[in-house]
């Protein structure tokens, strides 16, 4: 085992925490992580025969790197092993769904519907080659504290939502040009949004996908989609990982979000107006927000 990639503590019972590990790996731990346990049952999760040891394509490799527990049935556990989608489980983990049912099989090319536009200049034999590879891989998700069965996913090819616990998705992706991007956060405050930070494919030599030019966040609420960048900077050459998009739950909610390139930015207004609150700080791989009473 290489390497501890998530932690979450079960929002009904402190003492339970779970960590996803490298190689696709789930444990649990009833004493606060004095002693663990294998979750055995995902080695059974259909198609698991073909998640492969480990692979090196982009930076995880194969990891359980997402784990949300449903905070209204401590049995109902969502985790995306990296490149194979998401997976749920309302038994504890003793048997596990695929929860893939109206997510794209692959991300659309050129010429195709819902297709993204490929930026100028871009290698556009090599993206579209690349993006029929990717379709599932699942980025992060966003669970609903208030409307159960409501999740959010960022993926490879778009961000989509369920009403039914992952049952099916349905595609709501801001517009056919801004579906790729990494983490993804829901605040809860007054009405539900949720946030995310674009990124682009094809658009950097030494990256698979980045931001270049400006830094903008999209926030979709009961009016739809709207962009985002009132304090943002306007010509930045970066990215933002799935782990550095983080809201806290005051009202109203904050929205946090760190780069690559060592910026950590805030919103104390939904989103509205934007501040940098440290930078140099070297590459930030996760940000957590949380108020304290």
């Amino acid at each position: 085992m290489r390497k501890v990639w998530t932690v979450e503590v079960d929002p009904r019972d402190s003492c339970r925490l779970y960590a996803g590990t490298h190689y696709g790996h789930l444990f649990s731990s009833g004493d606060r992580g004095k002693s663990w346990l294998e979750v055995s049952g995902l080695h059974t999760a259909p198609g698991r025969e073909k998640w492969g040891i480990d692979w090196g394509f982009g930076t995880t490799g194969l990891c359980v790197h997402t784990i949300a527990i449903d905070p209204s049935d401590s049995r109902r556990i969502y985790v995306v092993p990296a490149g194979n989608g998401t997976y749920m489980t309302e038994d504890g983990g003793e048997t596990w769904s695929h929860m893939q049912n109206g997510v794209m099989d692959y991300c659309p090319v050129m010429g195709e519907e819902d297709a993204p536009d490929i930026p100028t200049g871009s290698a556009g034999d090599a993206r579209s080659k690349h993006l029929r590879e990717v379709h599932r891989c699942t980025h992060k998700l966003a669970l609903s504290a208030k409307k159960r069965g409501t999740v959010y996913q960022q993926n490879h090819c778009g961000v989509y939502a369920t009403t039914d616990g992952g049952r099916s998705w349905r595609d709501v992706s801001p517009s056919n040009s801004v579906r790729h991007g990494f983490g993804i956060s829901l605040v809860e405050d007054r009405e539900r949004s949720v946030y995310i930070v674009p990124a682009y494919q094809g658009v950097c030599k030494k990256h698979n996908s980045c931001i270049r030019g400006r830094l903008e966040v999209f926030r979709l609420s009961g009016s739809g989609w709207t962009r985002l960048s009132n304090g943002l900077p306007s010509r930045v050459h970066t990215c933002v990982l799935r782990d550095a998009v983080s809201s806290d739950t005051l009202h109203p909610g904050g929205v946090y979000f760190g780069t690559t390139t060592g910026e950590l930015y805030g919103s104390p207004d939904g989103g509205e107006s934007w501040s940098e609150i440290a930078r140099d700080l070297g590459r930030i791989q996760g940000v957590c927000a949380f108020a304290v009473e």
